[in-house]
């Protein structure tokens, strides 16, 4: 009896197994999804990269005013985030959660890049100002109602998780390549028109607005979401408290939030190569080979999720990245440019890395969530990823301001044309500090609490394998429904639990959770009565 029994529950894994490597995505796919984050990105690098530079030297608004509306941008972005995630959750359409946002944002988003960088002649400082907030205020409202469900459809598209690495890896390497369309399309437009700020940049805006939503409605329309929404939607008041109940998922967002002191490394490049090096166009031999090891470090993402888990990779990258830091702060600010260049090239290629691995985690939270609550939120758990980001890029340029403070650095003096401040041997080695040392000895920090995930090895492979099983039988429920066949009795698995990793949520919580049937309540206690409670990593 037992040994049948045994020979089934082999027979059911196999199966569960092989409806989790199950191809279910075409080139087409993985094309235009790609090219829909290098569009997305090709708007998001152009705001974050020349925005600033336009409100003050082209339309002439103060900066104290651009400040100010930038601050209270922020804060609103803060707060439409996991409003949005909550939105998309709770969205039930015939083309699913997610696409009919992205088909309906794109073209808004786009024409809202454009106006933000048009200059309108004889506008008082006034109707500039009240222009710049209504226009910045709508562009990131829409570009919330696009970024949201753009950075959830990889959950959706297709169970197979080597399929969503690969979706995500090469995505992001194109959604890198946009960012830097901008800094290519002006610096050509420069040329071009002989230096006119004003007519590159809103040239620019114009190609980038009518070329990106055609790649985002094309993707709206191609890719389809296999994984249906749980019938239960969350209510919107739930969005933060998910945040703290979903436990692997708090532990995720908590150490990418410590991230930001990777950022400083990027930021700090200018003063580099202008305070220390003494040539501001060396920016470019510093920038330009980081984004391609990072690219690189994206590219081979897939390959080494298959020799390490996502925990693993995450804490092999960071240590590699500080370790290379150290190295080159302890060459020593005089080292010859291109050799810190260069090592910089390595030092940049985990970080491509570590660019990847968030979203893949994340991916696996949504999965245990949904085995262990019958709940899927794809919606707010990437909304509370882009409000990370968001408060990880508010610390980075706060900490930035502060380290250079007190290295005493001095700034430039606007109203003197062409003024060049002369820093102290202090303050160039606090630069080359914040660029070095600083970020390598700080960014350990987002190890800590990486240490406690443990949506790792067996564990998530089994909740894998048991949703996709579980979606395989509610398919075909769906489609016996669809016939007028009478549906055959399932086993119970109250709420998305199943009994393997009800043992973990018994010793853990010690209590059962709510929704959880009598059958695989009394399954998982004496399973956990035989193995001591203890927990499967």
């Amino acid at each position: 009896m037992s040994n049948n029994m045994g020979q089934a529950g082999l027979a059911e894994t196999r199966h569960f197994d092989d409806l989790l490597n199950k191809k279910y995505l075409g080139k087409k796919d993985y094309i235009w999804f790609s090219l829909t984050m290098f569009a997305s990105s090709a708007i998001t690098g152009m705001l974050q990269g020349y925005l600033l530079f336009f409100y003050t030297a082209i339309m002439n608004i103060p900066l104290g005013a651009v400040g100010t509306m930038f601050l209270i941008a922020k804060i609103w972005d803060g707060v439409n985030d996991p409003i949005m995630g909550a939105i998309v959750d709770k969205t039930r359409t015939k083309m699913g959660k997610m696409r009919p946002y992205l088909l309906w944002g794109s073209i808004p988003y786009a024409l809202l890049t454009i106006l933000l960088f048009i200059n309108w002649k004889g506008m008082s400082e006034g109707g500039k100002i009240a222009y710049m907030y209504i226009t910045y205020i709508l562009i990131t409202t829409v570009g919330t109602i696009v970024a949201v469900p753009l950075g959830g459809l990889p959950t959706v598209v297709s169970p197979n998780v080597d399929e969503r690495t690969k979706m995500i890896s090469i995505s992001r390497i194109l959604g890198s390549i946009g960012e830097q369309s901008a800094l290519v399309l002006i610096s050509l437009g420069l040329i071009v028109t002989d230096s006119n700020y004003e007519l590159t940049y809103t040239g620019t805006a114009v190609i980038i607005g009518v070329i990106a939503p055609i790649f985002m409605v094309i993707s709206a329309l191609t890719l389809r979401e296999r994984i249906e929404p749980t019938s239960e939607t969350p209510k919107l008041r739930e969005g933060f408290a998910y945040l703290f109940k979903n436990k692997p998922f708090f532990i995720l967002i908590l150490s990418n939030l410590l991230t930001f002191f990777r950022n400083l490394v990027s930021a700090s490049i200018i003063y580099v190569v202008c305070y220390i090096y003494n040539n501001g166009s060396l920016q470019i031999a510093f920038a330009l080979p980081g984004a391609i090891a990072s690219m690189l470090g994206m590219l081979f993402a897939p390959k080494l999720k298959r020799m390490f888990n996502a925990k693993q990779l995450f804490i092999i990258a960071t240590i590699w990245h500080s370790v290379c830091l150290a190295i080159v702060f302890a060459m020593g600010m005089n080292t010859p440019w291109y050799i810190v260049a260069g090592v910089m090239f390595v030092t940049m290629l985990p970080v491509g890395v570590l660019n990847v691995v968030p979203h893949l985690m994340a991916a696996d939270t949504i999965d245990y969530w949904e085995h262990k609550t019958g709940q899927r939120q794809e919606g707010i758990t990437y909304a509370l990823m882009g409000l990370r980001s968001n408060i990880s890029s508010g610390l980075k340029d706060y900490f930035l301001t502060f380290l250079l403070s007190y290295f005493l650095f001095s700034q430039p003096l606007g109203f003197i044309d062409g003024h060049e401040p002369v820093q102290s041997e202090y303050t160039k080695q606090g630069l080359f500090a914040i660029y070095t040392i600083i970020p390598a000895v700080l960014n350990l920090v987002s190890i800590l609490p990486m240490i406690f995930y443990n949506l790792t090895g067996e564990r998530i492979h089994k909740i894998q394998a048991e949703l996709a099983g579980r979606h395989e039988a509610e398919r075909e429920a769906d489609a016996r429904v669809e016939s007028g066949e009478p549906l055959m009795p399932v086993a119970a698995v109250g709420a998305g639990y199943g009994a393997d990793v009800l043992i973990d949520e018994i010793a853990v919580e010690g209590k059962v959770p709510e929704g959880v049937s009598e059958e695989t309540e009394a399954i998982a206690k004496a399973a956990g009565t035989v193995a001591g409670g203890g927990d499967d990593e």
